[in-house]
């Protein structure tokens, strides 16, 4: 025994340093726990959403490339072309009707992609792979910087952060804009993401260049910034608030003006301000995201009732909303944040054409909005808005745009029918419940904000989105 222990000895002091080091790689993993889990739910996001972009697509991927090229081709004089008439568009007369910014991006993308073209097969337009990847990955960076500014802009403790970043990274109307859509909303979104978040900061100057940013991507976000001009309005005095007004402005025109110093104003005005369709009936009502449209069309569809003056009767509506929005704005004590989300939900609820990408404006707002809120009730609503968009991955037919286009991936079809995603699309019935549902949700949100969830003014809240913020 004696002799042996020498070993038993020898074996314990050679087991101490790597004991020592799987203690100290222990320690590091727990301090270092909700970065790692950080990274983990990113890396997720970030794989589902490339995996997608390039075996996926849809008739808008083939446009954009379009777009691309004839901006390639007429410079500053594109907008000349935007209707979308020349022999190069797929779609014919489906024309370009946004801010520039989404075109200098796509022309961008073009210069990843140079041998990329769009082919007419059996009436389908088909983008190859290699545009639908160039094209989506700068919509899924704007993605996942949106995951990462609502880490940076939720309070409290890390986890509480990764778990709001989390709800927008892994949220399924996210992934779908983003990997298979197509749709660059997102980009628009972070702009003005990033507009709040600063503004809760207290940079408000810089917040506001941001602004424009947005109303640069895509128009409609017009309306949020307007809410949270008003809102900022009611705390900073009137010569900061004309500069912040000022930034804004400074930057559309800066976007702006190459584009109309050709001889194009007529053109982009009529590509920006004037491109809204004409009101009509909302078919096919399971692409119809607009609650009065939706329901409407529904009615004219199974009674056949002609409800074509009540649809033209919501713009009025819809307008008379706005400045009852703004006004109250202005008269409660409401933050930026909620200016902005109510004057947005408004507007999806009562405009009469809505397309489920609008949704991912307000979605980040929404998760944002219930991470910040000091009363549970308007957590729960911020949350229910957040997360019902994702509901109609469900309802719709997902695996189209996976096999629709050429060349066809229909391994995916039973991959996805393990997750409840079928292929095939459900009763009108089915999706009018659903919009109306997101409508009525939305609009209760709305009147609530302003009667039930105002701050104090003594309140934390009310100091950051206020006084404290102008003096920056």
């Amino acid at each position: 025994m004696n002799e042996k222990s020498p070993d038993i000895t020898e074996k314990t002091q050679t087991a101490i340093p790597h004991q020592n080091i799987f203690n100290k790689c222990l320690v590091w993993v727990q301090r270092h726990l909700p970065v790692i889990i950080l990274g983990i739910i990113f890396v997720i996001a970030a794989f589902i959403r490339l995996w997608a972009a390039e075996i996926s697509s849809g008739p808008d991927v083939a446009q954009f490339w379009a777009f691309a090229k004839v901006f390639q081709a007429h410079g500053l004089d594109f907008y000349r072309y935007a209707d979308a008439q020349l022999a190069i568009f797929p779609t014919k007369g489906w024309g370009y009707v946004y801010p520039p910014i989404w075109l200098l991006i796509s022309r961008l993308s073009l210069f990843f992609a140079p041998a990329s073209q769009v082919n007419i097969i059996a009436g389908n337009s088909i983008a190859n792979p290699s545009w639908r990847l160039a094209m989506k990955i700068p919509i899924i960076a704007a993605d996942l910087a949106i995951g990462l500014l609502l880490y940076w802009a939720v309070p409290g403790s890390k986890r509480r952060k990764i778990l709001f970043a989390g709800l927008w990274l892994l949220h399924p109307t996210a992934w779908f804009e983003s990997g298979v859509f197509g749709q660059f909303d997102a980009v628009a979104a972070a702009f003005l993401l990033t507009c709040i978040i600063l503004l809760i900061k207290g940079k408000d100057r810089l917040a506001f260049i941001f602004a424009g940013l947005a109303v640069m991507t895509k128009q409609h976000t017009l309306i949020p910034v307007i809410m949270i001009a008003i809102v900022c309005a009611r705390n900073m005095n009137i010569r900061r608030l004309l500069t912040n007004c000022a930034i804004t402005a400074g930057v559309i025109a800066l976007i702006s003006i190459p584009f109309c110093v050709t001889g194009n104003f007529i053109a982009y005005a009529r590509s920006i301000i004037f491109a809204g369709a004409a009101p009509g009936y909302q078919n096919p009502l399971c692409f119809s995201f607009s609650g009065t449209g939706a329901l409407l069309t529904f009615l004219h569809n199974v009674f056949g009732w002609d409800t074509t003056i009540v649809i033209t009767l919501t713009l009025p509506l819809l307008l008379i909303a706005l400045i009852v929005t703004t006004i109250l704005c202005y008269r409660r004590r409401i933050t930026p944040l909620q200016g902005a989300l109510a004057g947005f939900l408004v507007f999806v609820s009562l405009y009469y054409r809505i397309n489920y990408q609008y949704l991912v404006i307000f979605i980040p707002l929404a998760i944002l909005l219930a991470s910040r809120t000091q009363y549970r009730l308007e957590r729960i609503f911020a949350l229910a808005i957040a997360v019902l968009p994702a509901a109609w991955i469900w309802l719709g037919s997902l695996p189209w745009w996976f096999h629709d286009t050429k060349p066809g991936y229909s391994w995916v079809i039973p991959m996805f029918r393990h997750l409840g995603l079928l292929d095939r699309y459900m009763s009108d019935w089915v999706y009018v419940t659903f919009t109306c549902g997101l409508m009525c949700l939305s609009l209760a949100y709305v009147v609530l904000a302003f009667t039930k969830w105002q701050k104090p003014v003594d309140s934390p809240s009310a100091k950051v989105y206020g006084k404290e913020a102008a003096t920056f």
